[in-house]
């Protein structure tokens, strides 16, 4: 008995479909989960700019982590010769309001506070900071949450580099 016989056309239709989609270039590409902006300036304004704006939104900064310090430090122990990283910091901050809506929205989503803002320089390019930030995904179901955890991010870093 044909395949197409057994399982009628449609099944082979969409099989064959499922097949070039999956071979398809791009076909598991998702959005890029960090997102970068460059900016002109000194390195400590900038990192002084995104913390005030932090702070100019009622928030409190949990915890600065000095990253170029600590990765400068042990590079060589791992073989590394050249820093990446002229200065990087990231900033760490949680708002209460946007907690409450994550673990609401699923208890799991803890692990998304704290909301964190990176600011470097790199090596290669010692003219340029830049600014990262991690885009949020959450449990099925925590789709506001994430995206106001994205727009609070995005307003600090527009306030912080206008």
């Amino acid at each position: 008995m044909k395949y197409s016989q057994k399982y009628g056309t449609g099944v082979s239709v969409f099989l064959l479909l499922t097949n070039f989609l999956l071979w398809m270039p791009g076909a598991w590409a998702a959005e890029d989960p960090i997102v970068t902006k460059t900016v002109q300036g000194e390195f400590s304004e900038v990192v002084q700019n995104v913390s005030n704006s932090i702070v100019g939104k009622g928030i409190n900064i949990a915890h600065v982590l000095p990253a170029s310090e600590m990765l400068n430090r042990t590079g060589p122990a791992f073989g590394y010769k050249e820093s990446v990283y002229v200065d990087a910091e990231t900033i760490e901050f949680c708002s209460a309001r946007i907690s409450h809506m994550l673990a609401r929205s699923n208890p799991d989503n803890i692990v998304l506070c704290p909301f964190t803002i990176s600011v470097y320089v790199l090596t290669a390019e010692p003219d340029q900071v830049r600014i990262s930030y991690r885009i949020p995904t959450g449990r099925p179901g925590s789709e506001e949450a994430a995206s106001e955890i994205v727009s609070l991010i995005e307003s600090i870093i527009e306030d912080a580099t206008w």
